[in-house]
């Protein structure tokens, strides 16, 4: 009877504790959705925070849909290039896992339901490579990236200029995508390829690659 009294006491304290993180949650990610409107982003209903989202340059450039899940320190970087320059748009239920960093000097956009684990880098620009000229001083070189919708990007996985990738595509952690990568195929490596059709034990990529 003891040990079921000391039971029933820690699961009314781990209920508590998680009813607690609930409301805190849901207060703190109404605060960050009201002070993303105020400073100009487009933002849906009922996305969720569960850490300070960093908004770099003008966050008129950036539309965020419904649901969407931020986790800490991710990152939405657009430019003030001229009149400013970039632009992201996230799909419906897009969520970023802590550390994700989208950077657009063209345009970036994600479809519904996409997810990026710890670390993902997202970058429509880099510097030239003119000879003789120091690389501060080189013309940034920007291209669009699409990333389609049901999209899952391993912890530090790298999506360059100019890419685009399937719906439903799996990219492997720490793969560096510098060529676009069709729909429902898993792609890893350096540069990333694709390996296999999405739900299939073997290489079975047909004329994917």
């Amino acid at each position: 009877m003891a040990r079921l009294a000391r039971l029933n006491a820690m699961g009314l304290r781990n209920g508590v504790r998680i009813g607690l993180g609930f409301a805190w949650t849901s207060l703190f990610s109404l605060a960050c959705t009201l002070w993303l409107r105020a400073a100009g982003v487009r933002i849906g209903r009922g996305c969720r925070f569960y850490g300070r989202l960093v908004i770099v340059g003008d966050p008129r450039r950036v539309t965020i849909g419904d649901r969407c899940i931020f986790h800490h320190e991710s990152c939405l970087w657009t430019h003030d290039l001229g009149g400013g320059a970039g632009e992201i748009h996230l799909g419906r239920g897009v969520a970023l896992g802590p550390r994700v960093v989208i950077n657009s000097l063209s345009r970036i956009t994600v479809g519904a339901g996409s997810a990026f684990g710890y670390g993902c880098y997202i970058q429509d620009n880099d510097h030239g490579t003119a000879p003789r000229t120091p690389t501060l001083e080189q013309a940034p070189v920007a291209a669009p990236i699409e990333i389609g919708a049901d999209v899952w990007c391993g912890a530090y996985a790298i999506v360059l200029k100019g890419v685009r990738i399937g719906d439903q595509a799996v990219i492997g952690a720490g793969s560096v995508v510098v060529k676009s990568v069709p729909r429902e195929v898993v792609a890893v490596g350096i540069p990333c390829r694709p390996v296999k059709r999405r739900g299939t034990g073997a290489a079975n990529l047909g004329d994917a690659a």
